[in-house]
């Protein structure tokens, strides 16, 4: 439990579309309550529960955050267990060794290109749970936030491109461009959203080229994008977790008049 002062965040378990999804919101929430709906999924190789405590730090960063957005935490598909990673998931296989030679000899147009074994079935699965999630909690796209860590951050972006969805906000930490020529298409057929990103300026394993990439091709396509550098590596930096803060108690404010 994550408590501040006599607001109580509860945790809970739930399976949406097969997915095991980790939910945290205040204590006293009903379906339907909640003005913003916050899915965010984790990266290669991490627990299910492993953005957790980002959903708790921004619930306690603001007042309306902890009583009016529902987090969504979805466990990925793949479960590493098998290939000595216990407790580990991923959205899809990853060759990492592969992936450290991409970045020794900076030749980037090897996984700006790559279209992974597993992506569109990690993205269909997770259109689906999003739909199902807005229909239990009575919310549409408009009340919709999305994103993630990594490789969360880019099957968010590829469900949002894939599958037409388009969330209020698309928070994008440390993921880079993927499918290059397939979501340049879908991009430019998208109706588009905010998008906030975020990336180290030395992040070893998704390097920050490619990133830079990603915010020209979405801001190309007419989404408006907010692109933040930090001096560090692999990471969510409390910078953009601040902003992210910001980003969403201004879409609280944005929807007030809905209710």
């Amino acid at each position: 439990m994550i408590q501040k002062e006599s607001r109580v965040m509860h945790i809970e378990l739930r399976t949406f579309s097969g997915l095991k999804c980790r939910i945290l919101e205040s204590d006293g929430a009903r379906p339907g309550t909640s003005r913003l709906l916050v899915i965010l999924n984790h990266g290669f190789g991490a627990p299910g529960d492993d953005l957790v405590d980002i959903g708790g730090w921004l619930s306690e960063s603001n007042d309306q955050l902890g009583e009016q957005c529902t987090f969504v935490f979805p466990a990925a598909p793949v479960d590493l267990g098998p290939m000595g990673m216990p407790g580990g998931r991923a959205w899809w296989q990853i060759n990492m060794a592969r992936l450290a030679e991409i970045n020794q000899t900076k030749d980037f147009g090897e996984l700006t290109n790559l279209k992974p074994d597993g992506l569109l079935e990690a993205s269909q699965q997770l259109a689906e749970a999003i739909r199902e999630l807005q229909r239990t909690y009575g919310v549409t796209d408009s009340r919709t936030v999305l994103g993630g860590f990594s490789q969360g951050a880019m099957v968010s972006t590829d469900v949002t491109l894939r599958h037409g969805i388009q969330p209020a906000l698309l928070l994008l930490f440390s993921g880079t461009l993927i499918c290059r020529d397939e979501w340049r298409k879908l991009a430019a057929h998208h109706e588009g959203c905010k998008v906030f990103q975020s990336h180290g300026l030395y992040d070893p394993i998704l390097p920050f080229s490619p990133a830079k990439e990603l915010e020209a091709l979405l801001r190309e396509s007419g989404f408006p994008i907010e692109f933040m550098e930090f001096a560090g590596q692999h990471t969510i930096p409390v910078t953009a977790l601040q902003k992210s803060s910001q980003l969403l108690s201004a879409l609280l404010t944005q929807n007030s008049g809905l209710d």
